[in-house]
């Protein structure tokens, strides 16, 4: 006698990241778990706002620093209106008081977006099932609890973002950089491109002037 085998319902995502690379890999890790069905992608808040008025995803993927509207102001907005949205925030800029932050918002999550595939894995499904998840990092934790603070606690600056300060100042190639920390010239970039949005400043030869204005840091 046959029976009729019930199928898992699959968990509907939409991801938000103005890095196409990023989310192109992304969905081909999703994309190898039959629960898990990528709906719909966005390269930013706009675009991500925009879906979510004619469609409503299990969870949200979305990334912290974009154009025009940013993961924090498209998330805040997005809660206001759909209080019950399921948010998990990834990105490369993390603290120990921004899990308090996103919290506050109404955030379901937080994953650096350095975190390997089991861990995004779990976090979208505890999400999805009405749990949180956020992880901070033993460093993260450290960059709110030690110097250079007066400038490092003004613009929210990382551990890493102050030696990619440093290191600018030395007029280190984006591939020296890489080298000297042992990243990948992608990810060196990735860091000034949050770093300069974090100081509100335009290009490398921005940061580097702040960084020469900036000796002690």
């Amino acid at each position: 006698m046959e029976t009729n085998r019930i199928e898992p319902s699959k968990i509907n995502l939409l991801l938000v990241d103005d890095h196409q690379l990023f989310i192109d890999g992304l969905r081909s890790i999703l994309d190898k778990h039959a629960h898990l069905s990528v709906m719909h992608t966005a390269n930013d808040g706009r675009e991500a706002l925009k879906f979510l008025q004619y469609r409503k995803p299990d969870v949200v993927v979305m990334d912290l620093n974009m154009p025009r509207i940013d993961g924090q102001q498209a998330a805040t907005k997005a809660l206001s209106m759909y209080p019950h949205l399921k948010i998990l925030i990834v990105s490369m800029y993390y603290t120990a008081s921004l899990q308090s932050s996103l919290q506050a918002m109404g955030v379901s999550g937080f994953i650096p977006k350095d975190s390997d595939a089991t861990v995004l894995i779990q976090a979208i499904e505890k999400i999805h099932h009405g749990g949180q998840y956020f992880v901070i990092s033993s460093s993260a934790a450290d960059d709110d609890n030690d110097g250079p603070k007066s400038i490092r606690q003004k613009y929210n600056l990382t551990k890493r973002e102050v030696e990619i300060i440093q290191l600018v100042r030395q007029n280190k190639s984006t591939q020296e950089i890489a080298d000297r920390l042992f990243l990948s010239p992608f990810t060196v970039e990735t860091h000034r491109r949050n770093i300069c949005a974090k100081l509100d400043i335009k290009g490398n030869n921005g940061l580097l002037l702040f960084a020469q204005q900036h000796p002690d840091i």
